[in-house]
């Protein structure tokens, strides 16, 4: 027998909550649901960048206004055999069933490194605790950002590899193609728009008649006021509108980024100044795709990214924004898999403080690949992919994972072969 205190003995109100509460719980264990999985991505390939601007008398002159002489060192990253892990992954999740409208759940997902390097990173993946139920899905944690998330299913393979696209969700300038932050970090990272991003809330909707959407904000925890007086409060939101109907689907994404100063780490003025006190960075993101009878695949993502700083420094650069694409073509038969894929990016539009054009001449960019893949199991593949990023003069595009920091110019070059394994271990129980 339970024995209440006085306080609720003497409360019908609480004494009618307890009875909601706790007799269900009593009457019936809970149902957890757990699963250890895990991704195995290795893959070997022999890669090298050539074709780096040369220095002259005048570097640079007539081209890219964000791009300083300095840059154009002329200098290759030599040629090497490595080993690259790509998405590698380990995670444990597991859900508990409170009634059958709302469950509890939790995930940690480390990075891992199959090739023996860094990082193996606890909890360094999407990783978060929540409620779900009838009404959807929300968490707190750090879990790739809405506007990331139709980018992962534009791959030939379950994870993203160094082939994959490097055009969209970056804008070159030596950015990484994918990051996981916290917060701004006052490095490349911050023009990034491929985030897995920490201190973050999340809310997903339900699918309603093949509509489904996401949202997300990380926190202002970064907000400061330097010695000059200058307060920033950098801060993150991300949403996702999906529609799926058969073998169709869209998505449209939007994400931005206020306070990043994602601008100062394309050739912009330093940030956080007097004279540069604040900025927003933008994200337009259109992606869809359709699959044949035949099982052929398109997949196609359409991207705007727009910088804007609040500068008020005569001549420097206060906006830049520039438009790009990929595609992914695939073809499936029985346990086989080519697919061939293609994207540019444009050399996009740019502004000096007070309206005047800067230049963006020798921005852009073109990757591509060719790949084969085949099913040795339902869940392993072996593949083998050829694949190169070409550089205009000016342009510093690189894959991800690259080989270093690439020159203006620098073209990259891979052939290389892998494997790819992934596993899912479940079990139920009672609490």
């Amino acid at each position: 027998m339970i024995s209440l205190p006085d306080t609720m003995k003497k409360t019908p109100a609480l004494v009618a909550l307890s009875t909601i509460f706790l007799l269900p719980s009593l009457a019936r264990a809970q149902d957890v649901d757990a699963h250890v999985y895990g991704t195995f991505l290795p893959f070997v390939d022999n890669v090298r960048t050539t074709g780096e601007t040369k220095p002259g008398p005048s570097p640079g002159a007539g081209d890219a206004a964000l791009v300083p002489g300095a840059a154009y060192t002329g200098v290759s990253l030599p040629n090497r055999n490595r080993m690259t892990s790509g998405t590698s992954n380990l995670g444990v999740r597991a859900s508990l069933g409170v009634n059958p409208h709302l469950q509890v759940f939790a995930q940690v997902e480390s990075s891992i490194s199959p090739d023996g390097d860094a990082p193996n990173v606890l909890a360094g993946r999407n990783t978060a605790v929540g409620l779900a139920g009838d009404w959807g899905r929300a968490f707190f944690g750090s879990w790739d950002t809405p506007y990331k998330y139709p980018t992962l299913f534009v791959t030939p393979l379950r994870g993203l590899s160094t082939f994959d696209n490097a055009m969209t969700a970056n804008p070159g300038f030596n950015v990484p193609g994918t990051t996981t932050q916290s917060g701004r970090v006052n490095g490349k990272a911050d023009a990034a728009f491929s985030r897995r991003q920490g201190n973050s809330l999340q809310y997903w909707t339900p699918v309603v008649y093949g509509v489904s959407a996401r949202f997300a904000y990380s926190m202002n925890e970064g907000k400061t006021t330097n010695a000059s007086g200058t307060t920033i409060s950098p801060a993150i939101g991300s949403a996702l509108v999906t529609w799926e109907q058969g073998p169709f689907g869209v998505r449209y994404g939007y994400e931005r980024h206020q306070d990043y100063f994602g601008l100062s780490q394309l050739g912009g003025s330093t940030a956080a100044t007097p004279t540069n006190p604040s900025s927003r960075d933008q994200g337009h993101e259109l992606v869809g795709w359709y699959e044949a009878p035949t099982r052929t695949k398109l997949s196609v993502i359409g991207e705007r990214l727009i910088y804007d700083s609040g500068d008020k420094a005569p001549g420097a650069v206060d906006h830049y924004d520039r438009n790009a694409w990929y595609a992914l073509l695939q073809q499936r038969i029985g346990d086989h898999q080519v697919w061939v894929a293609y994207g540019q990016a444009s050399h996009g539009d740019a502004r000096f403080v007070g309206g005047a054009s800067a230049s963006t001449r020798g921005l852009g960019a073109q990757q591509w690949s060719i790949g084969y893949s085949y099913s040795v199991a339902k869940s392993a593949d072996l593949y083998a992919c050829y694949y190169g990023l070409r550089n205009d003069k000016s342009s510093s595009y690189s894959v991800f994972p690259g080989i270093g920091t690439v020159a203006p110019g620098g073209d990259t070059v891979g052939v290389g072969f892998g494997v790819l394994y992934t596993f899912d271990v479940g079990w139920a129980t009672k609490m």
